[in-house]
């Protein structure tokens, strides 16, 4: 058998040509975005197929990265956690020099009432892995990473 990091290296790519072949034709800097995301992913956690119940349950719009390469739904666990589309306002400011000019500002502390902020949205991909992982593995095993 394939040792588990080689399972997951060959987990990242597979996705990573999931991705590929979902967006030809699309800008190679987004191209790019997505698949250091999917790295940047399985590097912290881990990748992990969702189960059969956040398939059917979960609101897959709400994730840019899914609604942008829908073949991902199938091959990254993902659950909800916060409270999205999370805002944008907009804001003025002046310079130094007395000239006014606009921003705008994500709302990412909105995204949760008990936490706000991107911790939000790692935990949907962190747990989504870890609940993925407990619901395959054997009834008494620890499974480790």
């Amino acid at each position: 058998g394939l040792s588990r990091n080689r399972r997951l290296g060959q987990m990242v790519l597979l996705s990573s040509v999931a991705a590929g072949a979902v967006m030809v034709g699309m800008p190679f800097a987004i191209f790019s975005s997505v698949t250091a995301l999917l790295r940047m992913m399985e590097r912290s956690v881990g990748l992990a197929p969702p189960t059969a119940d956040m398939l059917h349950s979960e609101k897959h719009d709400n994730n840019a990265l899914f609604r942008h390469v829908p073949k991902l739904i199938s091959a990254l666990a993902w659950r909800e956690l916060g409270k999205f589309p999370t805002p944008v306002h907009r804001a003025t400011a002046k310079t130094n020099a007395g000239e006014q000019f606009s921003f705008q500002v994500k709302r990412e502390d909105l995204s949760s009432p008990l936490y706000g902020g991107q911790k939000v949205r790692t935990l949907q991909h962190t747990l989504a892995v870890c609940e993925s992982r407990l619901s395959s593995a054997p009834l008494g095993s620890v499974m480790r990473r």
